[in-house]
């Protein structure tokens, strides 16, 4: 597992997302049920992963609520409705794996891989989706 790839995916994501605040003006899907499914299990993947990387590695490691943090930043920097669902699934998915996973074994590790794997899907899913490549015909370069 290519985890740059993920980054590279999830950042991509992020910063476009940041966009969102102008979908009207710049033809980008409105936010419907599909994405907050989409950003929803984004973060119980983001959180499911930290949890596993804590147990391995210490409380001071915060490399996926960071990535976590950064969504906030961008999909919901305000209090409210959506922000309180990701942070409250993204917290949710941590205790519930940091008891899965109770030791960092090839489990856990694995563990981590696979989620690394699923939060790539569905950052790959929402780019795609969400933030469409601009499919209008530009003139010569």
């Amino acid at each position: 597992m290519d985890k740059t790839v993920f980054h590279g995916a999830l950042l991509s994501v992020l910063l476009l997302a940041g966009a969102s605040t102008a979908s009207a003006q710049s033809g980008i899907p409105l936010r419907g049920p599909d994405y907050f499914r989409d950003a929803s299990e984004l973060a119980a993947t983001l959180g499911s992963a930290h949890a596993i990387r804590v147990r391995c590695n210490g409380r001071e490691d915060q490399y996926w609520r960071r990535y976590m943090a950064d969504m906030l930043r961008y999909e919901a920097p305000e209090r409210g409705n959506l922000r309180s669902s990701l942070v409250e699934g993204f917290n949710n998915a941590y205790t519930r794996t940091s008891a899965q996973y109770l030791s960092c074994d090839n489990r856990a590790i694995e563990a981590e891989a696979r989620f690394a794997r699923d939060g790539q899907d569905i950052s790959n899913r929402m780019a795609t989706h969400y933030f469409p490549k601009d499919t209008r015909k530009r003139g010569p370069n």
